[in-house]
């Protein structure tokens, strides 16, 4: 694993005003990988590491398969039913934050549906949003349309979108990331 030493961060005025928020999950992965922390949580960490943020993690009140094939499954349902699976956790109180980081990953060239349930329940309106996400090979898919589209009135900075095999390698690509947003 390529691991860059983590520097302690001060907790500064702008780490109390930014949040990690994502939405990860681990279990079989493909391909052929089984996770104990998903994808997306991985980046989630390393981002609340460097930048000294707070962090939510968005739960779904029914948690997905552990099995790769069944979360498939269930996700093509949500999507052909245009769902909005539950949150189990009450959400952060938004007006605390000025900046969003705001994780996924990309199911099937789609926002994972729970995703919809929280940008309609979250305003993030007039907010600083730094999207990352993980993917099979999508990359963004038509994820920051669909942010966008959401949340008019945020203004959107680069993202990071990384394959979830890439994960485990792309510790230093991240911090060069944060570094160039200023963190």
């Amino acid at each position: 694993m390529n691991k860059v030493a983590q520097r302690p961060r001060k907790q500064t005025s702008q780490a109390n005003r930014t949040i990690v928020v994502f939405f990860s999950r681990a279990g079989q992965n493909y391909p052929n990988r089984d996770l104990k922390v998903g994808d997306t949580n991985q980046i989630a960490n390393l981002i609340t590491q460097q930048t000294g943020a707070k962090q939510y993690r968005i739960v779904p009140k029914q948690a997905y398969p552990y099995n790769y094939q069944a979360t498939v499954k269930r996700a093509t349902r949500e999507q052909n039913e245009n769902a909005r699976p539950k949150i189990k956790n009450k959400l952060p109180n938004f007006k605390k934050y000025d900046t969003i980081f705001l994780g996924y990953p990309i199911w099937d060239a789609h926002l994972p549906m729970i995703l919809h349930t929280f940008m309609a329940s979250a305003q993030l309106n007039g907010k600083i949003i730094i999207p990352f996400s993980t993917n099979a090979g999508s990359g963004w898919s038509d994820s920051l349309t669909m942010l966008r589209k959401q949340y008019p009135q945020a203004t959107f900075k680069k993202g990071l979108s990384i394959q979830g095999s890439d994960v485990k390698y792309s510790h230093a690509k991240i911090e060069k990331w944060l570094n160039r947003l200023g963190y």
